[in-house]
């Protein structure tokens, strides 16, 4: 039986799968904060003005950390050593500059000066190709069984859909005045061969669901 927390999480997963490059933008621009400015704009009217995919993305989210938090309350966490932060403030101009809008456009979205909005969507730029570059199965201690030292074929980490939409926004991204000097080198490969992983897995899972299930019902 699957977690609230599983089950939160892969609504997440599916929801974002579902955006388009430029959403995805904005909306790992709303996991990056920083000193970058302020803009007047409150977070509700940008919401309000974003996509319903994005929306979407964003509530699920959201109810997810007032959880999390919740539980983090109920076991006396410091909330200065682990703090949820999101911030809505440039979600709508870095999804706009990642589809494709004028520096200008930008600039008149955001309400920022020019520096500050280079910074903005630097970082978000930043994130986006960090995220891009991440391992289908990264090793995490619960993936090690204890006591053969084996990994744990089905181990997770961030779905190939989601790197790849990140990856194409970042390429949208990556212009001028913004451009990173940095280059850009992600496998296309690579991509595809975690899809592929990724539908080997999940056939494996379902077929092995159903072989319990069988033996289940044997035993009844």
């Amino acid at each position: 039986v699957k977690s609230k927390a599983q089950i939160e999480a892969e609504t997440l997963v599916s929801c974002l799968r579902d955006l388009a490059p430029g959403e995805m933008a904005g909306y790992v621009s709303c996991l990056v904060t920083g000193d970058t400015g302020r803009s007047s704009t409150s977070s509700i009217d940008v919401f309000q003005r974003l996509d319903p995919g994005l929306q979407r993305c964003i509530q699920v989210l959201l109810d997810g950390t007032e959880r999390f938090m919740d539980v983090q309350r109920q076991y006396s966490v410091d909330e200065r050593t682990s703090n949820c932060q999101f911030d809505l403030s440039h979600c709508e101009v870095v999804t706009a500059w990642a589809n494709g809008c004028t520096w200008s456009e930008a600039l008149e979205i955001s309400g920022a000066a020019p520096g500050d909005l280079t910074r903005i969507i630097g970082r978000a730029l930043d994130a986006l190709r960090q995220i891009s570059a991440l391992k289908f199965n990264p090793l995490r201690k619960k993936d090690v069984f204890s006591n053969t030292g084996f990994v744990d074929p089905f181990s997770r980490g961030i779905h190939p859909e989601v790197r790849r939409l990140c990856r194409e926004a970042a390429i949208e991204m990556n212009r001028y005045p913004v451009k990173d000097p940095l280059p850009f080198e992600v496998n296309e490969e690579e991509i595809v061969d975690d899809l592929e992983d990724l539908e080997d897995n999940t056939e494996d899972e379902v077929g092995s669901s159903a072989t319990e299930s069988s033996h289940d019902t044997e035993a009844n």
